[in-house]
């Protein structure tokens, strides 16, 4: 439901946000986490378990995914072996890929602009970083890539989006 304001007197302007691709970022030091947790009922149950222990360590997670059967994550590499100890004590199956980045791709307005994630999963396709995970917010497009193509990967979304590059 919309609510009606009275309208301010005198002069009125609008700020229009610069649309497009503003800029690439590049976090390194991260891993990736699949754990196992079962389906139906013991499975959720899993799931806030691993949460529950994870956070209770004090490891922050990022781009959680929650599947059926699965939990996917990442972390801080840092964090690797509170994590390890975690999970093994709750006795579940995980793998965990090491040695990954994240590269941010920030655009003001992302939602209104078509195609956006196309041209992105093409410039990453170009530089060999392969999409290990992605997520999103309203201004930003993150994909998990291997650490060794991130620089790569962010050239190319430079080139791609017009925005230069930047020195090695």
């Amino acid at each position: 439901m919309y609510e009606h304001l009275p309208q301010p007197r005198g002069r009125r302007f609008f700020i229009e946000q610069e649309r497009g691709v503003t800029d690439v970022r590049v976090e390194v030091g991260l891993a990736h986490v699949r754990v196992r947790a079962g389906s139906g009922e013991k499975g959720l149950h899993n799931h806030l378990k691993i949460l529950e222990a994870i956070a209770k360590q004090g490891v922050n997670v990022s781009l959680v995914k929650i599947h059926h059967d699965w939990i996917t994550f990442a972390i801080s590499q840092a964090d690797v072996p509170t994590v390890t100890g975690c999970l093994d004590s709750l006795g579940l199956e995980y793998k965990i890929v090491p040695n990954l980045a994240l590269v941010i791709t920030v655009a003001s307005n992302m939602r209104e602009s078509a195609g956006v994630m196309a041209q992105i999963a093409e410039a990453l396709w170009e530089a060999d970083a392969h999409i290990i995970e992605t997520g999103d917010s309203h201004n930003t497009v993150q994909c998990l890539v291997p650490e060794e193509r991130a620089f790569a990967a962010a050239q190319s979304l430079r080139r791609r989006f017009l925005l230069g590059e930047v020195a090695s």
